[in-house]
């Protein structure tokens, strides 16, 4: 929602906004991360749960035709993908929902 709303919406703040919403925009990473390792004990810092976060919306923005860096405001990702080998659009498709 918030890369529809950076896309289509002209927000004029977008690091504003991040920084009001970016909790609930991160809220599902835990839960991620806890299926992924399958280990419900896991959790991550606030700067981790921020930087996935954003990686999750850039690949949202670059299926679009935009980037994070387009919003000039906004943070940049750290975040590293590591598919161990696999093909990142084979992996896309089988964690489809």
């Amino acid at each position: 929602m918030f890369a529809f709303m950076l896309m289509f919406c002209g927000v004029t703040n977008p690091r504003q906004l991040w920084d009001a919403h970016w909790e609930s925009l991160s809220d599902d990473i835990e839960t991620m991360t806890h299926c992924k390792r399958a280990d419900p004990t896991v959790t991550l810092l606030e700067d981790a749960l921020k930087d996935r976060a954003l990686y999750e919306i850039d690949q949202v923005l670059m299926r679009n035709g935009h980037r994070l860096e387009d919003f000039l405001t906004l943070p940049k990702s750290n975040y590293i993908f590591f598919v161990h080998g696999r093909n990142r659009l084979v992996q896309e498709e089988l964690a489809y929902d």
